[in-house]
């Protein structure tokens, strides 16, 4: 399963579930709500009716009320038209013969006929006055009971007590609000699921595209870790943070791999190709010269008497004199021209298509570049010079053999006084 099916998954389920638990939360509060509020209007308006009750037969004794008049049909008999949960019941047409239903002692109801909540009479000692089935006439109430009712007073002093029981009975409008909440609810619950769809949906794409974008430039990398790969770095989230990181680590490793690769084909002393470089440089030139019968001189030089050097002026003057050297032969010979310690005090030079004449005459300004340079600057007294061997000759059958003819005629100029350039021609 892909990152981005994971991710988008997760979100809707996700939003899926809190949208349903925001939604259940938030109906039972507005229910809680509601449930409060027609029981405050309820008990208004039964305490309303209880006090006029009471104020009407001139006592606060609920039993001495009722032996004149029961409590309902005083209600009854006192309708005036209600607004919203109207205290009393509208009074019914003359000469229509309507008669509203008398509800049972203790309830009270709305403009519809129907009681919002039926209310426990209570006197204030929690004896019932006006009962129900749990709880009939003459019984002592338990104290939770009592610690719900409400107080009506009469003339300042507590008549009776009021406790509403169950839940409230819901007229039509009551019931079509809660069911246009509840519409409400199921839109929102779509819409926050639509949502998680949508940012899933795009957070994926995103988080996907810049991790198939790292495994392109990691498998990039591992094929060829000289290559430096760069990823963009726009976000400030965790992914440039990767992002980021991962371009410092591709820096470090291609700058890592550069510096290998130059070890392994450079001299770290002189900065000049080393031994095995050249080895396999010279080897694929002298190919392409015998293919295409192309002239091909190498040259092998030696520094005079570099052990006096070393032994008279210390290893550090001897290091300083090879860097200079292989300075003035990197200044002095064509870039296209291949120059390398060859080993210790050795250097050698790759004339391409280059005749022995013409890399003589160059390796010849270069010995005198050499015994003509300031070497007093290093150190007082001191003097370097170089002795050179050429070789030209293609059909030795190989390079090594070229070298080996070269090296001859080093040979010959070191036993012929030192400081000079020796080749076939001047042989």
């Amino acid at each position: 399963m892909r990152i981005q099916s994971k991710l988008t998954t997760s979100l809707l389920i996700t939003g899926l579930l809190s949208a349903t638990v925001v939604a259940a939360v938030a109906y039972w509060m507005v229910m809680r709500d509601f449930r409060q509020t027609i029981m405050e209007k309820a008990y208004q308006s039964f305490s309303l009716d209880a006090q006029a009750f009471l104020n009407s037969h001139q006592t606060d004794d609920w039993y001495q009320a009722e032996a004149v008049q029961s409590f309902h049909q005083f209600v009854l008999s006192h309708r005036r038209p209600p607004a919203g949960f109207g205290r009393h019941l509208p009074r019914p047409p003359k000469g229509s013969g309507y008669r509203p239903p008398i509800p049972p002692p203790g309830e009270r109801i709305d403009h519809l006929g129907q009681p919002p909540f039926v209310f426990l009479i209570l006197s204030p000692s929690g004896k019932v006055i006006k009962g129900v089935a749990a709880y009939p006439k003459g019984s002592q109430v338990p104290a939770s009971v009592i610690s719900r009712a409400r107080a009506i007073e009469v003339n300042g002093k507590v008549a009776v007590l009021a406790s509403p029981l169950g839940d409230p009975i819901l007229t039509e409008s009551d019931r079509s609000y809660l069911r246009a909440m509840q519409h409400g609810l199921a839109i929102g619950i779509g819409v926050a699921v639509l949502l998680a769809l949508l940012i899933g949906l795009i957070a994926g794409r995103r988080m996907s595209g810049s991790l198939r974008a790292m495994t392109f430039a990691v498998c990039g990398i591992e094929a060829n870790s000289s290559i430096k790969m760069d990823l963009p770095t726009g976000s400030k989230d965790e992914l440039g943070e990767l992002a980021r990181a991962f371009n410092q680590m591709s820096h470090d490793l291609s700058l890592a791999h550069h510096e290998l690769y130059q070890l392994s084909i450079q001299d770290p002393l002189t900065e000049l190709s080393n031994r095995r470089h050249f080895d396999e440089q010279a080897s694929m030139l002298y190919e392409q010269a015998c293919r295409y019968q192309q002239p091909l001189t190498v040259m092998i030089g030696d520094l005079d008497l570099f052990k006096r050097i070393n032994d008279d002026f210390s290893h550090q003057i001897g290091d300083e004199v090879l860097r200079c050297v292989a300075l003035l032969l990197k200044q002095g010979t064509r870039s296209a021209d291949l120059v390398a310690r060859y080993g210790g005090e050795e250097f050698v030079l790759l004339f391409p298509n280059t005749s022995l004449q013409q890399a003589g005459e160059c390796c010849e300004n270069l010995r005198l570049k050499i015994e003509s340079y300031p070497w007093h600057e290093i150190a007082p007294q001191l003097k370097v010079t170089m002795s050179m061997g050429l070789s030209d000759d293609l059909s030795r059958g190989g390079f090594e053999k070229m070298i080996g003819d070269a090296d001859e005629h080093l040979y010959l100029a070191k036993e012929q006084g030192r400081n000079q350039v020796r080749s076939i021609l001047a042989a």
